[in-house]
C-alpha cells in the first residue's frame, strides 16, 4: 500500500486502509484502520521503560555500595598483614595514626630490622600522608587496640564507613 500525500505534498508515514464497497458513500471512504500506536500504548511503553530504568539504577547504586565496603575490608586485611610483618621484623608496632602507619609500612625507616616496604600505596589513596578509605576519610589505626573488641590483635584498624561517624553500624573494622 502506498502512503498518501498530505496537503503540502509530503508523504505520510501512517498508512491507512479504506473499505472497498460497490457503491461507496462518504462514510465508506473514511479510513477505518491506521497502522501506528495509540497514545495509551505509547504511555504504557514509556511507563515500562521508566520502571526498568529505575530498577537498573537502584541495582547499580547497591552494587557500588557493596564494592566500597569490600574494598575497605580488603585494604584492612592487607594492612593487618603488613603491620604483622613489620612487627615481626622490628619487634615493635608502628605508632598510632594513619600517617605514622603509612610512613612505617612504606618506608624508608630507621627502625632496627626494617625489611620493607611492607606495603605500597597509590598517591590517589593518600591525603597528607594519611591512607583514605573508599569514602575519602582516613583509616583509623590505634596501638594498643581496644581489648573490648574481642579480637586477639594488639592494634585496631577501622574505617568510619559512609556516614563518617565512629561507632556506628556501617563502620568497617578488623574486629
Amino acid at each position: 500500500m502506498k502512503p498518501k500525500g498530505d496537503k503540502s505534498g509530503r508523504m505520510s508515514h501512517v498508512a491507512c486502509r479504506t473499505r472497498v464497497v460497490a457503491r461507496p458513500t462518504a462514510r465508506d471512504l473514511r479510513p477505518t484502520t491506521c497502522d501506528g500506536f495509540t497514545l495509551v500504548e505509547l504511555l504504557v511503553v514509556i511507563a515500562i521503560v521508566t520502571l526498568l530504568a529505575g530498577l537498573v539504577v537502584g541495582a547499580a547504586q547497591s552494587a557500588r555500595k557493596r564494592a566500597a565496603v569490600t574494598k575497605a575490608k580488603s585494604t584492612i586485611a592487607g594492612l593487618e598483614t603488613a603491620i604483622e610483618m613489620y612487627e615481626s621484623d622490628t619487634g615493635a608496632w608502628p605508632a598510632s595514626g594513619s600517617e605514622s602507619l603509612v610512613s612505617a609500612l612504606e618506608g624508608p625507616s630507621d627502625a632496627a630490622g626494617w625489611n620493607g616496604p611492607y606495603m605500597r600505596f597509590k598517591e590517589a589513596d593518600l591525603d597528607s600522608g594519611a591512607l583514605l578509605d573508599p569514602w575519602g576519610q582516613a583509616y583509623q589505626y590505634q596501638v594498643p587496640g581496644d581489648a573490648g573488641h574481642g579480637h586477639d590483635r594488639y592494634f585496631d584498624i577501622f574505617s568510619e564507613g559512609p556516614d563518617g561517624a565512629s561507632g556506628t553500624v556501617d563502620d568497617v573494622t578488623n574486629w
